[in-house]
């Protein structure tokens, strides 16, 4: 594969950011330091790139494809919440109940259900956990 100055930028903006971006983000982070980069370059590129296993690509979460520079073996728990996607590093494959007690355990979650998919598990962070919680008391 042949690298651009484009397909660099694209490739450096996946790597350097944990958030797990949508096309659209990279757009936005690329024209800062591109003012001439097109969408369709960028799509391209992104396509190109997971293709090619240099990068990863987390389809449909959350309803556009998501893009993840970290390329070693891991899952990821969206959160059913708000949407917000974290790495979830597995040496090997677990059952959906160990999944669970491990997301209690490295993220301080509340698990309350955790779909099993290739890479995408789903769940409650921390934060919408935690603003539950919050919102409950006040009820009382």
């Amino acid at each position: 594969m042949r690298y651009s100055k484009q397909r660099s930028l694209i490739l450096d903006i996946v790597r350097s950011n944990p958030v797990h971006p949508t096309a659209e983000w990279v757009y936005e982070q690329a024209r800062k330091e591109m003012p001439s980069i097109g969408i369709a370059t960028v799509y391209r590129n992104l396509n190109a790139l997971s293709d090619k296993g240099e990068i990863g690509k987390i389809a449909g979460a959350g309803g556009a494809d998501r893009f993840d520079g970290n390329i070693s073996q891991h899952y990821h728990l969206q959160c059913k919440k708000c949407g917000r996607l974290i790495d979830l590093s597995m040496k090997t494959p677990q059952t959906e109940e160990k999944l669970r007690q491990m997301i209690k355990d490295a993220f301080a979650l509340e698990a309350e259900e955790v779909t099993v998919s290739t890479t995408l598990l789903s769940g409650v962070c921390e934060h919408c956990a935690a603003a539950g919680k919050a919102e409950k008391t006040m009820q009382k």
